[in-house]
């Protein structure tokens, strides 16, 4: 039940359907697992996957080295790909570039060695699929140093894509591309993606999730517990991410009496499970929310979201809109929407009847004790 296997289902069917996908997913919440199964998935179904990570690029350059590194890294020594990029490469700047199509980068245009690296691998025997992680953050990068640079290179890229329709797309990332790509000017070079949100599990997926072996052998002490106290869990954590479910499984120690070999979690043993994740010595577990303030927004913002955070986090049940424009920014409210829009879009805060608040309680606890100003 946990396995994600309905969402790797219905992206394996929209890819074969010819669609190219983003999905976002807030960080810790199995994203990357999700798309390597998926890769393995479309794998025994004969299709050739390449997949890329490019969190820390900023170039168009590296991006077409890494991509052309994958691809040559998943055919055959006997395929046709190195003939094809030969051919079109000796069209684009003659013969003096060595026998590797990756020593052209440099001499010739990123975009037009996509253009040939794409080609080639259309011409493949087997369907294809290139699945990006983190596209949002090479987006960000490129953007932030090279602005008009950046806006052709993914508007080019998304003629490419288009060009070559035998070649799917999957971009993942953590952070909102949404957000990233309308602060540059770059909507419109993502929006033919069909969007696929990856969500926490729900609270059957968690109990799956936990009990099993897999699962429980990875904890220092396995335990059972009942469906009613780790629903009293699940309600604290409030957001079930198996990052999170994990923490705090491997913080249990069972108290109660043993069954087939194993002892029960009481519903105190998890209570204490989650306040063991909250000590100073812990806090290394939860700092990559602050420096994903931190690095993905500009000054400005990144003010305003550390006080928006600030405010909710001192009440599990959040804030309505006006009480946070009134108390953070009185004279810019729009301002204070646009942030919970981007707190919202990766994955920190939610609105739930008019009232933003923590997604996760265990996150909300953290931050009002570390990180709250």
């Amino acid at each position: 039940m946990h396995e994600r296997k309905s969402e790797r289902d219905t992206l394996n069917r929209k890819l074969k359907a010819g669609q190219n996908i983003h999905m976002p997913a807030p960080r810790r919440i199995g994203k990357t697992w999700t798309t390597k199964r998926l890769a393995e998935d479309m794998r025994k179904e004969d299709w050739l996957i390449v997949e890329m990570d490019v969190q820390g690029m900023s170039a168009p350059e590296k991006f077409a080295r890494r991509l052309c590194q994958k691809i040559q890294g998943q055919l055959p020594k006997t395929s046709g790909l190195q003939a094809v990029l030969k051919s079109r490469l000796d069209a684009l700047i003659g013969g003096d570039w060595g026998t590797n199509p990756i020593d052209a980068i440099g001499k010739v245009d990123p975009v037009a060695f996509l253009d040939a690296l794409l080609e080639a691998l259309e011409k493949e025997e087997k369907k294809s699929a290139i699945f990006v992680d983190e596209i949002a953050y090479f987006v960000l990068g490129f953007a932030e140093r090279y602005k008009d640079d950046a806006k052709d290179f993914f508007y080019e890229l998304r003629n490419l894509q288009a060009e070559y329709s035998n070649v799917r797309w999957l971009f993942t990332g953590s952070i909102g591309l949404n957000v990233v790509a309308e602060r540059f000017g770059l909507g419109g070079a993502f929006v033919d993606l069909d969007t696929f949100i990856l969500e926490p599990f729900n609270a059957p997926e968690a109990l799956s999730f936990l009990r099993d072996p897999a699962t429980q052998n990875g904890f220092n002490h396995s335990f059972i517990a009942s469906d009613e106290d780790l629903m009293v869990l699940f309600e604290g954590l409030g957001w079930l991410a198996p990052y999170y479910l994990k923490l705090v499984g491997n913080e249990v120690r069972p108290s109660g009496e043993a069954q087939d070999g194993t002892l029960t979690a009481t519903r105190d043993d998890l209570r204490a499970a989650m306040q063991k994740l909250l000590e100073p010595t812990r806090k290394s577990e939860f700092a990559v929310w602050r420096e994903h303030i931190d690095k993905n927004l500009p000054k400005t913002e990144r003010v305003l979201a550390r006080k928006a955070l600030s405010h909710l986090s001192a009440n599990a049940d959040g804030e309505v809109l006006s009480t946070l424009q009134s108390a953070l920014v009185p004279d810019t409210p729009k301002a204070v929407r646009d942030i919970l829009d981007i707190l919202q879009s990766d994955g920190l805060v939610e609105c739930l009847e008019g009232r933003y608040r923590f997604r996760s309680g265990l996150i909300r606890r953290y931050w009002q004790q570390y990180e709250a100003e």
